[in-house]
This record gives C-alpha cells, sequence and structure tokens, in this order.
C-alpha cells in the first residue's frame, strides 16, 4: 500500500503529460494543416511565393571589334580587382588593318601636302619674274608699235613681239590662279589630314594596343574568357565584374492578389541560410523567369520583376537561387524562428511534390 500511494502522484503527472503533449501535437497538427490547406488551395494567390536570384551590379568587359582573338587574360573567377587594372590583352585584325589603312593614307595625305607647299614656293619665286618679264616685253612691245608706225619696223618682227607679250601675260596669270587653287586645295588636304589624324588617333587610343581594363572596383564573375579563344557575333564578352552591394531580382507571381509596395519585409531562403530581406523596388517590367525556375515541359512563366535589399552581412553568394514568401507567424519582426523555419521547409517539400505531380 505504501508503494502504491508513493507512486500514484507520479502516474498522475506522467497522465497530465500526455494529455498536454497530445494537445500541442493536435494543435500544431491543426495549424499545419490549414497552413498546407491555404498554401494548396491559394496556388500563391493568398501566400507570396515568388523566385529569386542574388546578384550585383555588373559591368561586361568586352569588345566591339570583328576577328578578334584573346591574346592574354590576367584574371580568374572571383578576383577582386580594382578600376583600372589590366583585364585581358586582344588582337583584332580588322583593327590592325584599318590602322594600317589610316596610316598609309596619313601618309599619302602628307606627301601631297608636301607637294603642293614645295610648287607654291616655287611659284612664289617665278612670280616675280613673270611679272618683270611682262613688263619689259609690254615696253618693248610699245616701242615696236611707235616705230611700226613710223615704218621702220616690219609686221612679222610686230607680230612676234606682241605673241611673246602674249604669251608672258598668260604665264603671269596662270601663276597667279595656280596659287589661289594650291590655296584652297591646301586647306582640303589640311582638313582631310586632320580628319584621318583624328580618327587614327580616337581608334589608336581606344584600342590601346589590344589591352582592356577594368572601369570599376569589384569581383570578376564565374565565367571568364580563356587566352586563344576567338570572339564572334553574340559572345564578346571577355569577363564580367559586379560590383556594390548584393541584392536580389525576384519575380512575382501574376497569380498573387494583393499589392506588394516598396518597404514590406519578406523571408528569403536559400539552401545555406535564411534571412529577412526589403523589398526596395518594384521595376516596371516583366520577364521570363530564369530557366532554373522553370518546371520542364510547362508553359514559360513569367512575372513582374522586383527588387530586394538583403541585410549587408548577409553572405550569399552571387547567382544564388532563393525563395521569397511571406513571413509567417510575425517571423520579421522576431527573426526566423523554429516554427518560421519549418513552415518553410514543409512548403517546399509540398512545391516538389507539386512539381513531381505536373
Amino acid at each position: 500500500m505504501a508503494e502504491y500511494a508513493a507512486s500514484a502522484p507520479l502516474n498522475v503527472s506522467q497522465v497530465r503529460w500526455r494529455r498536454l503533449r497530445n494537445l500541442v501535437v493536435i494543435a500544431i497538427g491543426l495549424a499545419v494543416t490549414g497552413a498546407l490547406a491555404i498554401h494548396l488551395i491559394s496556388g500563391g494567390v493568398v501566400l507570396l511565393k515568388a523566385s529569386g536570384m542574388v546578384t550585383r551590379e555588373h559591368i561586361a568587359i568586352g569588345v566591339p571589334y570583328q576577328e578578334t582573338r584573346v591574346r592574354q587574360v590576367f584574371v580568374h573567377p572571383g578576383d577582386r580587382v580594382e578600376a583600372g587594372q589590366k583585364i585581358a590583352v586582344v588582337e583584332s585584325t580588322s583593327i590592325s588593318r584599318t590602322l594600317a589603312e589610316l596610316a598609309v593614307e596619313k601618309s599619302r595625305l602628307d606627301t601631297r601636302i608636301a607637294a603642293i607647299e614645295a610648287r607654291q614656293v616655287a611659284i612664289g619665286m617665278l612670280l616675280p619674274a613673270a611679272e618683270a618679264n611682262v613688263r619689259q616685253t609690254q615696253d618693248y612691245l610699245d616701242k615696236l608699235s611707235s616705230a611700226s608706225r613710223n615704218g621702220l619696223v616690219v609686221d612679222k618682227l610686230l607680230t612676234d613681239m606682241t605673241r611673246a607679250a602674249f604669251a608672258a601675260a598668260e604665264k603671269q596669270q596662270s601663276l597667279k590662279a595656280e596659287r589661289v587653287s594650291l590655296a584652297g586645295e591646301l586647306a582640303a588636304y589640311h582638313n582631310a589630314l586632320k580628319q584621318v589624324s583624328d580618327t587614327y588617333d580616337s581608334l589608336q587610343q581606344a584600342y590601346a594596343g589590344g589591352a582592356l581594363y577594368a572601369p570599376v572596383a569589384g569581383y570578376v564573375g564565374s565565367k571568364v574568357m580563356s587566352a586563344g579563344a576567338v570572339l564572334g557575333p553574340g559572345g564578346n564578352n571577355i569577363a564580367t565584374i559586379y560590383t556594390g552591394p548584393s541584392f536580389i531580382l525576384a519575380y512575382l507571381p501574376d497569380s498573387y492578389l494583393f499589392d506588394l509596395k516598396v518597404g514590406h519585409r519578406v523571408y528569403v531562403r536559400s539552401y545555406a541560410q535564411s534571412i529577412i530581406g526589403v523589398v526596395e523596388d518594384l521595376l516596371p517590367m516583366t520577364d521570363a523567369m530564369p530557366p532554373e525556375f522553370q518546371i520542364p515541359g510547362d508553359v514559360r512563366q513569367r512575372g513582374q520583376v522586383f527588387k530586394i535589399s538583403i541585410p549587408e552581412g548577409a553572405s550569399l553568394p552571387l547567382d544564388q537561387k532563393v525563395r521569397i514568401s511571406t513571413c509567417y507567424f510575425n517571423g520579421c519582426d522576431s527573426g526566423a524562428g523554429i516554427l518560421q523555419e519549418v513552415m518553410h521547409r514543409i512548403m517546399n517539400y509540398v512545391e516538389r511534390i507539386e512539381g513531381y505531380a505536373r
């Protein structure tokens, strides 16, 4: 009897604990069942369920030249680069050929300008002599004309002298006209030389011997062209530099009924961690979701693009796929607790089952 009396309170405690545990399990089961029902029935209409990808502002380092081959590459995926750092060296047959043709044209124009200037010097030296010759022949012609009126000169001599005076005047006027023509031609050649020289200098400065430099500081992306590769249309990017803080580009489903506004906090989950993000901007455009989020054999899905800022301490890698959803149980205010995490794990499991069913 003593042993029975001593064990009675213990049995009562165990019974009460079992009842309490059963109530807790039933409550959790009802909550999970209700959440699953809402999730399955709504299909993303009431509860936000979006896909996104971690990215940064990025700049593509490419070449707009044709017939280009990569000679050297000085960076590797993930490298930290500074502004002005050399990324690669390329050689373009078309640019080299164009520079050579411009150099030949510059040489031809220089030669022509030198010839015109030499001719101008010659005209400057010949013109005084031609003018003096005109004066002398005209004086002699006047004397012969006076003598011819007195009958002292035969007509043939007067005719020959008239022809010589005309030739001297013609030579003088020809030199003057040529001097004016050469001045205009020289100005045109100087203008053409300036244009060719500016084009040559601009192209040579832009080409810079084929060297490519980083315009900003940042990190090199995962895709870097290897040395010896030939660049063609649609594939002329050597590397991509990501700069600035990381953010998420997500795709808002068309079926979502409620307005998503700037400043709303959302739950962001990746394979590695879960964080709280803030809707920073709703971009005025729609785009097809990346292939990683598309369901094989299903209609290609689209959605409005929106931007989510993430905490600075979040170590989400670039191009990491994430899932964006509504914060359950005030998870955005109290942090991602165990219940919040369990709910999202259940939702992800249901989504996988839905994908298999399709």
